[in-house]
């Protein structure tokens, strides 16, 4: 870019001809007060101390409130320099300091297994009345600072989908929260989760392998569950082993939970193995005698069974 190779001092007008495509306009003013804006300076990263003094000052990642805000990661020996911003700032930097995001560009590579080389100055904007989103216009301010040599690309990105909301993988009761990303992509290429699957869980509410559950929503009082990505597809592949064990073969595959008379649950994935449960009771149990009872409300033998 020629501003950066020039030297020249960037102004609001420098600015505004690079950010015309998002239609943001600033004036100087409005470009000196965000350069101002408090920050915080993080220089021990591989201390477990870390997401905690980050949660304490942008509020939590799984919250409903976000911070907007931009970060600059600097190498503590080279000096090299990474540029970005987020609307959902808590959400953008768990992921960095948790390795959740994909292994590209050039930054990431050297966070992986390093956090402990760099720097994190964390720029919050969370009191601003502007009609425009002010983390993109600092972003696009330090990237014209030729030492932030770690973005190969130099213009600020406003993505329509910006304010789309992250994806959450809870357990069944949602008590614990196994995973979240901003990209449906993350599950589908980091968990191994086909998107026809994915999509068809998240969108009718049902449960994956039968134990897990898709949300866009966040639960607050769900405990996050602390393990790597490799830990994590680890347990899901074990758990796909024994799902598919048990997965019916026949149509009638909607996971069935029987309730006896104390409110004891037992919950099988199929109507099939519902029933084969029922006959080893001595129970004379049929495919047809079950979905009327399901259907009905009456119950079977001292058990209410319906589909989950």
């Amino acid at each position: 870019m020629e501003q950066i190779k020039s030297g020249k001092p960037v102004t609001a007008k420098t600015i505004n001809d690079i950010l015309a495509y998002c239609d943001i306009r600033i004036t100087d003013d409005i470009l000196t007060d965000l350069i101002n804006s408090p920050r915080l300076i993080l220089n021990e990263l591989d201390n477990l101390q870390r997401l905690q003094i980050l949660r304490d000052k942008l509020g939590s990642p799984f919250g409903k409130v976000h911070t907007p805000g931009v970060y600059i990661f600097t190498h503590k020996i080279t000096g090299a320099k990474y540029v970005g911003s987020s609307p959902q700032l808590a959400v953008r930097l768990y992921g960095y300091l948790k390795e959740r995001h994909r292994s590209i560009g050039q930054l990431i590579p050297l966070l992986k297994d390093n956090l402990s080389n760099f720097t994190l100055e964390v720029i919050v904007l969370k009191e601003n009345n502007y009609e425009f989103r002010p983390e993109i216009v600092l972003e696009q301010y330090y990237l014209l600072d030729p030492s932030f040599n770690l973005n190969t690309v130099k213009v600020a990105n406003n993505p329509s989908g910006s304010n789309a909301k992250p994806l959450f993988m809870y357990n069944r009761d949602k008590s614990i929260l196994h995973y979240y990303s901003m990209q449906q992509k993350d599950f589908i290429t980091n968990l191994n989760i086909h998107y026809v699957t994915f999509n068809k869980h998240l969108n009718n509410g049902t449960y994956y392998l039968g134990k897990y559950f898709f949300s866009r929503e966040p639960v607050l009082t769900a405990k996050v569950k602390e393990m790597s990505d490799l830990e994590l597809v680890s347990m899901l592949e074990k758990d796909r082993i024994k799902y598919n064990k048990n997965k019916p073969v026949n149509s009638l595959s909607k996971s069935i939970l029987l309730v006896d008379d104390k409110n004891n649950t037992k919950l099988f994935l199929s109507l099939g193995k519902c029933l084969e449960f029922l006959i080893n009771k001595g129970f004379p149990a049929n495919h047809k005698t079950l979905v009327k009872r399901i259907d009905s409300g009456e119950s079977y033998h001292g058990y209410k069974i319906k589909f989950v």
